[in-house]
């Protein structure tokens, strides 16, 4: 939850980054307020200024300045155009690259991202011709406008290129800039779960932000530190740099900023078990989101008074909060709120013994969980093919206006020296001819880095797919391992000690031989109800896997099934034993359990065999069984969520997969890993 806070404070500094491009205050009240007086200050300033000469061209500057966002831009495109014009026939390279950088910030608010970048890049084209402080600073705006174009589509390997770009240049001219620069790649590394970056930025920012005399940077920078060593759990440190915020606290602008603080505070205490103190600062924070507004702010701070006031012991209040975190989760149509309301309520009906609503709960929530992963993983995938799409088009557009204007330099040339001296032609074949065979050579080298530039692009998405893929499976099998372990130690138990309960209840009593018999019979039922649960526990994380390794657990399973199912299972081993990491241990259980259960459910077999064959660089699985087999072309088309299961596994695990199936003859699923 502090990291979903932290993301919406990052979407706030965005827009402030953006109106700092062009000299305004960036922790102004109101970043669009004044903007009639300052346009009509500026415009009465550039009618002072009538000679078509530099002068004019940077009070049109300031005019086109004096707009912070795009409504105000579109009313000012006038004198852009103007602007751009003169600076043009001026041969002026600061005030082009200006106009330029203006114009990418436009197409940037409009999601133009291509034409964007266009823009951006001429002016930085510009500004490496220049040299000059003036002409570093503008290079610097521009990487920073394409930074955040890649960041807004969560290409964050090119954001964070393109703000490193930017931080060159601001560092020794820019402060305040370098400083949310530091801020922004933070945030990219705590995005790819880099924790150690993203301290060593996060540490940076602060010592730049204590020289500077913008306390809000300042404020800013703590709460960002405060946020990482409440994530890595090192309570002390972010102890040390609350306290440093304290005397700041409230801020009267930063209303994000003063949730966060509270928020942490409240965090700190909450995991040294001090719940009163957290429940005080708790409220404190929601008290604020309340009062802004803010519905993720509030349904952050209502989950964490729900679970504080369930741990003082205060269930009417738990549950009160609990409800009202539900509400606020669905009115913010955040799927992460929702999730943690869902687990708040479970945790709730746990503690007060219905057991029954709390995995009802539980379950809604993993549900909505792998659906936001599975979306997640889409959106991924889609944004980088969108991303690399995108990048391919730019430089075909900029090739083709580069050449364009190329020939035009030409004509005008070759026009001129014409009306001078006849020789002057062929000076200017000859030139064009050189020119030519410059073209053809740039050309070549051109697209000699277009190809490595794809292949790195390439490389990029598979490692992007390859972490997201990680990250799901090690997802479910740690919720699989959390809630084996509740059903086996809690319910489990307290069935158990229910069954304990009725049988001396029943040693008590006097009853007759048909009451005798019914109370026997609700034993049994009991009995197989706990003998379900076990197995439910088993099959969510088997505890052969984690006592006696990979092979133990898979004959267990496959004499389990056997007994279950009356189909013969046979499991064979072949090659070395060795030990691999528990992740690998428990994906390869995971294919294997996935593939047997498919065969028993859909092959009616008579028999299953499953191999397991190891080597020192490689792990094979054979599943065949003699079964009615399939049609390969059904499959295909099928969407089931098993087979995509297994195939996500087999991609982590760097594998293939040969499926050989035909109706009535069986099916033989071999699986070949680099593990």
């Amino acid at each position: 939850m502090i990291y979903t806070v932290r993301l919406l404070q990052t979407g706030f500094f965005m827009l402030l980054l953006c109106t700092s491009v062009y000299g305004q205050n960036p922790y102004s009240n109101n970043i669009v307020a004044g903007y009639e007086e300052r346009k009509k200050q500026m415009i009465a300033e550039l009618s002072e200024k009538t000679r078509p000469d530099t002068i004019r061209a940077n009070a049109l500057i300031k005019v086109i300045n004096t707009a912070l966002i795009n409504k105000q831009k579109k009313e000012l495109m006038p004198y852009w155009e103007e602007a751009l014009t003169l600076c043009r026939k001026l041969s002026y390279p600061k005030g082009l690259s200006r106009c330029y950088i203006w114009k990418g910030y436009f197409h940037k608010g409009a999601s133009e991202r291509s034409t964007a970048n266009i823009y951006f890049d001429s002016a930085i084209v510009i500004s490496d011709a220049n040299p000059g402080e003036q002409h570093q600073k503008n290079k610097a705006d521009a990487y920073r406008g394409k930074g955040f174009n890649y960041y807004e589509q969560e290409n964050y390997y090119k954001a964070l290129n393109y703000f490193f770009e930017a931080l060159k240049g601001y560092e020794t001219l820019d402060k305040t800039n370098s400083i949310l620069m530091h801020e922004m790649i933070t945030n990219i590394y705590l995005r790819v779960n880099n924790m150690e970056q993203a301290t060593v930025y996060a540490a940076k920012n602060v010592v730049l932000a204590e020289k500077n005399t913008n306390k809000a940077l300042l404020v800013q920078a703590y709460t960002q530190l405060v946020d990482i060593y409440l994530i890595r759990n090192e309570l002390l440190l972010a102890t040390v740099y609350l306290d440093k915020i304290k005397p700041y606290m409230p801020l009267p602008v930063e209303v994000m900023v003063n949730f966060s603080y509270y928020q942490g505070r409240g965090t700190v205490h909450y995991r040294k078990k001090e719940f009163d103190s957290a429940f005080y600062y708790y409220k404190f924070a929601n008290t604020i989101a309340e009062n802004n507004g803010h519905l993720l702010n509030k349904a952050a701070g209502l989950n964490q008074l729900s679970k504080t006031a369930l741990q003082m012991g205060n269930l009417a209040l738990a549950k009160k909060y609990a409800d009202e975190n539900t509400l606020a989760s669905e009115n913010s149509k955040s799927k992460i709120s929702k999730i943690n309301a869902l687990l708040n309520l479970s945790d709730y009906y746990h503690t007060t013994g219905n057991f029954r609503k709390a995995y009802d709960l539980m379950d809604q929530s993993l549900r909505l969980k792998d659906s936001l992963i599975k979306e997640s993983n889409i959106n991924q995938i889609n944004t980088l093919a969108a991303a690399y799409e995108s990048n391919k088009k730019e430089k075909e557009i900029s090739e083709l206006q580069n050449e364009k204007e190329r020939q035009s330099s030409a004509v005008k040339q070759k026009s001129l020296l014409n009306k001078v001296f006849i020789i002057s032609i062929i000076t200017l074949l000859l030139i064009g001819y050189l020119g030519y065979l410059n073209f053809n050579k740039g050309t070549q080298l051109s697209n000699n880095q277009n190809e490595l530039q794809r292949q790195k692009i390439k490389q990029l998405e598979k490692d992007k797919q390859l972490l997201s893929v990680e990250a799901m499976l090690k997802g479910q099998e740690e919720e699989r391992s959390r809630i084996a372990k509740d059903l086996h130690d809690g319910l489990g138990g307290l069935l158990s000690g229910t069954k304990l309960s009725f049988i001396n209840v029943k040693e008590n009593l006097v009853l007759s031989s048909e009451n005798s018999k019914l109370f026997d019979k609700s034993l049994s039922m009991l009995d197989n109800t706990i003998g379900d649960l076990r197995k439910v526990a088993q099959n969510l994380m088997p505890e052969a896997l984690v006592k006696f390794g990979l092979s133990e657990a898979l004959r267990d399973f496959c004499d389990s099934i056997q007994s279950a199912s009356g189909i013969k299972v046979v499991y064979q081993q072949f090659g070395e034993i060795r030990k691999q990491d528990n992740t690998t241990e428990v994906f390869i259980y995971r294919i294997i359990q996935e593939l047997v259960n498919n065969a028993v459910k859909h092959a009616e077999p008579g028999e299953i065999i499953v191999q397991l064959t190891m080597s020192p660089v490689k792990t094979c699985i054979t599943v065949e069984d003699n079964g009615k087999g399939f049609d390969q072309n059904i499959l295909s088309a099928t969407k089931g969520a098993g087979m995509t299961n297994i195939n996500y596994r087999v991609q982590y695990l760097s594998g293939t997969t040969d499926i050989v199936s035909d109706p009535d003859n069986g099916t033989s699923v071999n699986i070949e890993l680099k593990a």
